[in-house]
């Protein structure tokens, strides 16, 4: 669920008044004729620990707290009520690495491990942004063979993303050193749409594995479809 400002959807005379009322508070918009109570219909505790997890994500990057209330439409003391609560930062914290990804995939938070990724991590707000549009299903980290994928990003004329050549293969032999250091990596973010995969995000990741003679690795797939996620689950639910 994407968070959303008031002041952006909200004509001036309402906004003022909902201030008056209810400033810095999250607020369920029942729709009409709705009669199931507000936890029952929004899953309104696991959007609050998604929502708390992504807040405490951003103040972890450093993102000040007025930017913080403003992305998520709270008062500057309900924030600071979060990040400092010390239940809260107990939590485990973000890492760019396939453990953490695991861990939040335990606590079921594995939509926020990726936008945190994207976010922070590849500075790919666009794609983070893309992947709010519509509701998906993440499933991962799985390791799964590496022959199933394919780049979809490098300085080939066949591909989807063209990239500078020399950028490129400075990334693949980044990541090729990285590996061989024995430095943790982060797992593969692979979109699944009509039985076939495309890597979204870390392609020269998946050349260096390949080049290394890697056989399979982590991977996160997502999916916007239920018929894709179902037919996934029928032709690799083995590997999950």
């Amino acid at each position: 669920m994407k968070y959303v400002n008031a002041k952006d959807i909200l004509p001036e005379n309402i906004l003022k008044q909902l201030q008056t009322y209810a400033a810095g508070t999250l607020l369920y918009v029942p729709k009409e004729g709705e009669e199931k109570s507000w936890g029952e219909v929004s899953g309104y505790r696991a959007y609050l620990l998604k929502r708390n997890r992504m807040i405490l994500n951003f103040f972890q990057y450093g993102v000040s707290l007025e930017e913080i209330s403003d992305t998520f439409g709270l008062s500057q003391g309900t924030v600071k009520k979060i990040v400092y609560n010390k239940k809260h930062r107990a939590n485990f914290n973000f890492r760019p690495e396939v453990s953490s990804a695991e861990e939040y995939e335990e606590s079921r938070l594995l939509e926020e491990w990726v936008h945190t990724y994207l976010l922070f991590e590849r500075k790919n707000k666009e794609f983070s942004d893309g992947l709010y549009l519509e509701d998906r299903y993440f499933i991962g980290p799985v390791k799964m063979p590496l022959t199933l994928f394919h780049r979809s990003s490098g300085p080939e004329e066949q591909m989807k993303w063209r990239v500078d050549a020399t950028v490129f293969w400075r990334k693949v032999q980044n990541w090729t050193e990285h590996i061989a250091d024995g430095q943790t990596t982060p797992p593969l973010i692979i979109g699944y749409t009509d039985g076939e995969f495309e890597i979204n995000c870390n392609n020269p990741l998946f050349e260096a594995l390949i080049n290394m003679g890697r056989k399979s690795y982590p991977v996160i797939i997502w999916m916007t479809q239920k018929a894709d996620y179902e037919d996934f689950r029928e032709k690799y639910g083995d590997f999950e």
